[in-house]
Parts: structure tokens; C-alpha cells; sequence
């Protein structure tokens, strides 16, 4: 057996091997291993706390909306009971204000400062965070301080408990920097939100029809809310509804909502198309405080009731054939298409070869009115060929039309009036143009009222 086991050895170990130096050669691989595994222990251990060593970088000072507050480390919330620590205390729905002022002894690049809330129930869809932009500090001389702002937006449905507020120091490579602060959330005595706004028939709506606003009030406060004022309106279009609630409780102290009866608001059909903003604004806690929200609204133009400003010229003819020592007349009848009362400025400008007149200056119309205005043209002496007399209408300080008279003086072939036969018809050609537009508007408007009534007889329920 024992020269069987022998044979086997020397089948594994060469010819020439001595148990002894055999041993001292593995004992000298283990302590060659675990010497270079302490290098690199001490190698990482430097990497790692060569940004923040203990002293070079800390949170020396932290205040929320101006007040000082008790900073907390890991070991602290290790060692204690974070119930037993004085909160500071804060409401639902509030926005903190945070200043930390942090101090290095050394120079640190690319920290960033985060500040940040956890447990929160919806926090998923509302992260109560906030963090500074990169930047560094050097303290490689003298102590360098320097302060991070940041700012967290309490959600109203945040429970009422203790929570910690976690401030964070981080750069790329290096561990955090962290401190606690304990806060204590409390619900505040009057708190009322709007929750939601929902609008019929759309967020889009013609206009000369009505916008239906149903709003839900959420009460996150402490107390219930009486005589509630709600207002739904559009500013740029001077409309407005109002709705008074008369309670708006409170779910033992858990927030609750409540339904406004809906509000209608008339678009006037003369809107134009274009977003208009929705001003929703509700009024509590006697009225003295408030909440609002705004929203976006589109509206498309209603033609059969667009307001226009549209003039509408009729003028017979604009060339005609003057005798040297007559005058010719030119008719122009002036229309207001529009929805409003205009007034007119008109102005005749010639080129020196003929003077030319105007039988009025100012013309005033109501919508659907008419006049016609003479534009009397008579050349100087020595003047013959074509000449041009240019009649401009004004609407305050824009300019609507410009219309191109056209005047062909030959020499005079005997005495004539003043006014030819030719030019009286032409005269009589206007007015019944004038007449044919006048008819015209009659039936138009006649129409726009009757699809007026036909509209005021539907209801939206």
C-alpha cells in the first residue's frame, strides 16, 4: 500500500521534490497575495476620501424661511429616536424656502447640493426635491463658504406626520455628504385648492355660443369652508359667471371635495378666432383669501356674426371726357358692411392740371348705411390730355381705400353746361347701383337676424 501511494506522488510531483522548500514556497505566495491586497485597500480607501475628508467639507449652518434649524447626522438618527427630536414644523401645501451654507478647508469641484422629502405617498407624480446647478468651492487658503438655495413645494394631500429632510452634498466620485432635518407637518387651519376644471362643449368653442365650466374644489385645511365665492372668467372678452358654495368640508381632517354648480359663460359672436385665457378664481375663509388657476380656451370665429369693418365703394364711372372750361361729377357711394357705426375721411388729391372737390369731407355711417359723395373735377386753362385725380377714404388713421379718377380734357367745341347730358346718366347709373347695394344689405341682415332667433332657441343643459 505504502509503495502503491509513493508511486502515486511521484506521478504529480517531479523527481527531485522536497516537501520543505515546497512549503516554504506556498507560504511565500500567500504573504506576497496579502500584501498586495493591503496596497490596494489603502490605494481605495484614499480614492475614496480623498473629496470629502472628514473636516474639509461640511453643512455648517441650514435655515428654512429664515429660521435657523437643528442639523442631524447619520450616527444621530442611528443612535436616537427621530420622534423624540423637536420638528420643526411646517404646512401642508406649503413652499419652503432653504438656504445651506456649506464651508470647505480644501478645494472641491462639480458638488451639488440636493435637498429632498421621501415616504410621500403620490411621490411618484410629485417629487418633493430640488437641486443647485454644479459649481465649486475652494478653500485651499482660507475657509471658503458659500450658500445653496433651493426650494421644495409641499403637496396639499401630504399626511400629517414627521418626516425627514434629507441635504445631500455630492460631487462625481466621492461619498455623500448628508444631514437631516426633522420636520413636523401639520394641515393648515384654511386650506382650499381647485382641483379641476372641466369645460363643455371643449377646450375649443365657436364664438356666439356659450362655454359651460364645471369646477371641484379639494379642502385640504383643518376647518370647513362656508360661503365659498367661485368665478369663472375671460378677461379679454369682458365675461364672467359667478357661483357661491355653502360648504366645502373637510373629511375629518382628511382632504374632501366639492362640486360648484356649473357656470355658462355667452363667447360674443363677434369674437375672433384665436386661445383666450380662462380665469377660475375661488374665495374663502370670509373671502379673504384666494386661490387661482388659469387656463386656455380656443375659440373660432363665428362669419355670420364677425363684426367687419368692410367698406363697400360703388363709383360710376371712373374715366371720363371733359370739355376744356366744364366740370365733370363723380359719384362715389360709400357703404358700411361692418357692425358698427364708422366715420370717413375722404380727400381728393390731383396733379395741378385740374382741381378737384369734394361735396363733403366727413361722411358718418351706421351699419348698413349708404351715401354717395360728388368729386367735382375741372381742368385749368391750357390743360388737355388724360389726367388723374386720386380720392382717398380714411378710417381714423388707416387708410382704406384709394380710388383712381380718371379725367380726358379735350379742347372745348363750343359753350357747354356745366354738367353734360353724359355725365347725368352716369349720375343715374350710381344711384342705381347705390340702390341695388341697398337692397342687397336688406336681405343679408334681414336673414342674419332670423338665424340670430333660431340660435336663442337653443338650450344647453
Amino acid at each position: 500500500m505504502t509503495s502503491l501511494l509513493r508511486g502515486q506522488i511521484r506521478g504529480v510531483f517531479p523527481e527531485n521534490y522536497d516537501p520543505k522548500i515546497w512549503r516554504k514556497k506556498r507560504k511565500m505566495r500567500k504573504l506576497t497575495a496579502l500584501m498586495a491586497l493591503f496596497v490596494l485597500s489603502l490605494l481605495s480607501v484614499s480614492l475614496v476620501s480623498a473629496a470629502f475628508a472628514p473636516g474639509e467639507l461640511d453643512i455648517v449652518e441650514v435655515e428654512i424661511d429664515d429660521v435657523s434649524v437643528d442639523l442631524l447626522t447619520q450616527a444621530d438618527i442611528e443612535n436616537s429616536n427621530v420622534d423624540s427630536e423637536a420638528g420643526f414644523v411646517v404646512e401642508e401645501g406649503a413652499e419652503l424656502n432653504i438656504r445651506v451654507l456649506l464651508e470647505s478647508t480644501t478645494n472641491v469641484e462639480d458638488i451639488q447640493v440636493e435637498a429632498e422629502i421621501r415616504g410621500y405617498e403620490y411621490d411618484d407624480y410629485e417629487d418633493i426635491s430640488d437641486r443647485t446647478h454644479i459649481y465649486d468651492l475652494d478653500g485651499t487658503n482660507t475657509a471658503a463658504r458659500k450658500n445653496a438655495r433651493l426650494t421644495l413645494n409641499l403637496p396639499n394631500r401630504l399626511e400629517d406626520d414627521r418626516y425627514l429632510l434629507r441635504l445631500t452634498v455630492e460631487d462625481k466620485d466621492s461619498p455623500s455628504l448628508v444631514r437631516y432635518v426633522v420636520l413636523q407637518v401639520e394641515p393648515q387651519r384654511h386650506g382650499l385648492d381647485i382641483a379641476d376644471v372641466a369645460f363643455s362643449p371643449g377646450n375649443t368653442v365657436q364664438a356666439g355660443r356659450s362655454l359651460l365650466a364645471s369646477v371641484l374644489l379639494e379642502n385640504y385645511g383643518d376647518k370647513d369652508e362656508k360661503d365659498v365665492k367661485v368665478t369663472v372668467a375671460m378677461p379679454e372678452l369682458g365675461v364672467s359667471a359667478t357661483e357661491y358654495v355653502d360648504k366645502v368640508e373637510t373629511d375629518n381632517h382628511n382632504v374632501d371635495y366639492e362640486d360648484v354648480p356649473e357656470m355658462f359663460l355667452a363667447i360674443p359672436a363677434t369674437t375672433a378666432t384665436g386661445d383666450y385665457q380662462v380665469v377660475v378664481t375661488a374665495q374663502y375663509d370670509d373671502l379673504r383669501e384666494t386661490v387661482t388657476k388659469t387656463y386656455n380656451v380656443h375659440v373660432t370665429e363665428n362669419l355670420m356674426f364677425q363684426e367687419s369693418d368692410k367698406l363697400v365703394l360703388a363709383v360710376g364711372p371712373e374715366s371720363q371726357t371733359i370739355m376744356a372750361g366744364t366740370t365733370a361729377s363723380y359719384g362715389v357711394a360709400l357703404t358700411n358692411a361692418g357692425r358698427q357705426s364708422k366715420a370717413y375721411i375722404l380727400e381728393v388729391v390731383s396733379n395741378g392740371a385740374v382741381q378737384a372737390t369734394l361735396s363733403e369731407n366727413l361722411v358718418v355711417l351706421e351699419p348698413g348705411k349708404n351715401k354717395v359723395v360728388r368729386v367735382d373735377v375741372t381742368p385749368v386753362e391750357g390743360a388737355v390730355g388724360e389726367q388723374m385725380v386720386s380720392l382717398v377714404i380714411r378710417s381714423g388713421s388707416d387708410e382704406l381705400e384709394t380710388v383712381a379718377l380718371r379725367a380726358n380734357v379735350v379742347p372745348s367745341a363750343g359753350k357747354a353746361g356745366n354738367v353734360s347730358l353724359r355725365n347725368g346718366f352716369e349720375i343715374a347709373a350710381i344711384v342705381l347701383v347705390v340702390l341695388i347695394v341697398i337692397i342687397g344689405l336688406i336681405i343679408g341682415f334681414s336673414r342674419l337676424r332670423k338665424d340670430d332667433a333660431e340660435e336663442e332657441e337653443q338650450t344647453y343643459y
